[in-house]
């Protein structure tokens, strides 16, 4: 898999990656009421890839993964003790990392996580940023084993999922 920026021209197949993985995550046991699809939407797409904010993996010529990281966060991050207090254009929130499950098992999302560390360390910022859904357990021991710090749990409502849940909050200081 090759990891790279987005471009522009890549809006509809990058589109259409999030829009089966949506439909792929709503099977999950820890989204009961499923996954009502729009993330990322087009306009977040558009805008990261604008702000060279999205990354592919790619291989064979198709895109298998994605993940895009900005400053922009939930409100509920602000509730949070994080391990330091830093302006908000030092902290990069990873959001969208997904791997095609046709991929699943060859470590394409530790390449992602590792990419991520790398490039937000490269753009200078002092620390990463996640949520991630509780019972979706894979993805946090994963983030753990790269240094994440569980900083506790907050409850958001996102528009693709449709009820408010508790999210396990991460952060890596770099």
């Amino acid at each position: 898999m090759i990891i790279r920026e987005a471009v522009m021209e890549e809006l509809t197949p990058v589109m259409e990656f999030y829009n089966m993985m949506c439909g792929e995550l709503g099977k999950a046991s820890f989204l009961p009421e499923g996954d009502k699809g729009g993330f990322p939407s087009e306009e977040m797409v558009r805008t990261s890839i604008e702000n060279r904010e999205l990354w592919v993996g790619e291989e064979d010529g198709s895109i298998v993964a994605a993940y895009f990281m900005n400053h922009e966060a939930d409100e509920a991050y602000d509730s949070v003790k994080w391990q330091r207090e830093l302006p908000k254009d030092q902290v990069y929130i990873l959001h969208g990392l997904r791997v095609s499950p046709a991929c699943g098992g060859r470590g394409y999302a530790k390449r992602l996580v590792e990419h991520a560390i790398q490039t937000a360390e490269g753009r200078g910022q002092k620390a990463i940023r996640l949520d991630c859904i509780e019972g979706n357990d894979v993805p946090q021991k994963m983030y753990r084993s790269y240094g994440f710090c569980q900083m506790g749990a907050v409850e958001i409502c996102y528009a693709d999922i449709g009820v408010p849940r508790k999210f396990q909050v991460y952060e890596l200081l770099l």
